[in-house]
């Protein structure tokens, strides 16, 4: 088995190989730490993980209505967020044995990985049309297999085309000797203030009957409240994602 596969698919990479996992943390300040997790498991799982976690623990969505339609959105697109975790996970330098590293404030968000650019590039060529030279290139194929990015270097690229269709500010990219960090940061009308301290989630609350569907989660736990997501997806024949939506509508209602 190659190291590749290993990171990929066993259930504790770490046992072989350490770093292979994503810490994320929730700062006040650059010196004031409030909280963390760390995601661990097989890469090939990981990037749902990271997001569902971000979405629903670590960043508020800004609240809007068109007509009666509630609409969240996030100071990070998803789709810019996933391709650069992806990105993360095939340029990270594991062999220093450090995590990728995720820092989440109010109105930004760094995501760094141990790496370096190819010989002889720069952030200029990064940001221009380039070839695919991903550092672990097994793991990079195995992503494109599963359909989770293509093999054409437009990475940087979707990261960017995602930020402007979102209406969100373009990302920044910097190049350090031991690292590469991805710098996201929220326009001043995307920021979502938390009055009475970080601890306290606060949200625009809408007062809503709980659908049949949501009923369902709640029944489930209630018979185990023990139940995972993955348990819940799988009683109820959905995805882990419309598991993850449905607690995060319940969490909004109060219930």
């Amino acid at each position: 088995m190659t190291n590749a596969a290993m990171m990929l698919f066993a259930k504790d990479p770490e046992k072989w190989q350490l770093g292979a996992f994503v810490k994320i943390g929730y700062f006040e300040s650059d010196s004031e730490l409030v909280f963390q997790d760390e995601i661990r498991g097989a890469l090939i799982e990981l990037v749902d993980k990271i997001i569902e976690i971000i979405y629903l623990k670590y960043m508020r969505a800004k609240i809007t209505y068109v007509g009666m339609q509630r609409q969240e959105k996030y100071f990070v697109p998803e789709a810019a967020l996933r391709e650069t975790l992806l990105n993360a996970l095939c340029h990270s330098q594991y062999n220093y044995g450090v995590p990728i590293q995720i820092s989440i404030y109010e109105d930004k968000m760094y995501i760094a990985n141990c790496g370096c650019l190819p010989e002889n590039w720069t952030v200029e060529n990064l940001m221009k049309k380039h070839a695919s030279k991903p550092f672990n290139p097994n793991i990079a194929y195995a992503f494109y297999l599963a359909g989770f990015i293509e093999s054409w270097g437009r990475g940087i690229e979707k990261i960017c085309d995602a930020c402007e269709k979102d209406g969100c500010p373009p990302p920044e990219f910097t190049i350090n000797p031991g690292d590469i960090m991805v710098k996201f940061t929220a326009s001043t009308d995307q920021v979502v203030h938390r009055p009475g301290g970080v601890t306290e989630r606060v949200t625009e609350r809408v007062t809503e009957r709980v659908t049949e569907k949501e009923l369902k989660v709640i029944e489930l736990l209630q018979e185990d409240p023990g139940y995972t997501y993955a348990e819940l997806a799988e009683k109820l024949s959905v995805s882990r994602k419309t598991i993850s939506e449905r607690m995060k509508n319940l969490r909004e209602k109060k219930r």
